[in-house]
């Protein structure tokens, strides 16, 4: 029709004719064809952390960087799932502090009882532990970063990454028995000087 005969209604009311064009009696269908079909499920890939046929102390070189390898890929897994998994970067945190600061053995003074420097260390292995461990420090800081922070929590990154830096420099200190690099002789105080 498109005329309005009277405007006049109730007191207290307005009239609108037209209302009904602006309504939508089917919102429910509506609705579903706008937001389309529904997400798949997320896929939740299993990080292990924990493995009884490592050794909790390293026993030697390659044991050493084999268990860095897998915490860095079960920490990383964790991370990249953080919104899957709780407190994902609590226990990234916690599995890196162990490795740094148990996995790897402490550095001695002695030559002879030093873990690494009594037995020959090759370039390759040397390289490969330094890489492993600041991938490792890179992911401890991330994920202690993510948790709440904490007197403790401040004195505790401290001390690994401590930890870290006292067993990267008697890496480094390392002479490699078959290609010595000049950072190494240089910083062990072995270097043929002028």
């Amino acid at each position: 029709n498109g005329h309005l005969k009277n405007l006049n209604a109730a007191k207290g009311c307005a009239s609108h004719p037209y209302f009904g064009r602006l309504r939508r009696d089917n919102y429910e269908e509506v609705v579903k064809a706008l937001m389309g079909d529904p997400r798949p499920d997320p896929i939740l890939i299993p990080a292990v952390l924990t493995d009884e046929t490592m050794p909790h102390v390293a026993s030697d070189y390659s044991t050493a960087a084999s268990s860095l390898l897998r915490i860095c890929h079960a920490c990383s897994l964790l991370l990249q799932q953080r919104r899957l998994v709780k407190s994902a970067p609590a226990f990234v945190a916690s599995a890196a502090q162990y490795a740094l600061t148990v996995t790897l053995p402490m550095p001695n003074l002695d030559t002879n009882v030093c873990f690494w420097r009594k037995s020959p260390m090759r370039r390759e292995t040397q390289t490969n532990l330094l890489f492993l461990i600041r991938r490792m420090c890179r992911i401890y800081v991330a994920a202690t970063s993510s948790v709440q922070q904490s007197r403790g929590l401040v004195g505790i990154r401290t001390t690994t990454l401590a930890c870290a830096a006292c067993v990267s420099d008697a890496i480094v200190r390392v002479k490699c028995v078959d290609d010595p690099s000049p950072f190494s002789l240089h910083y062990s105080g072995k270097n043929e000087g002028p």
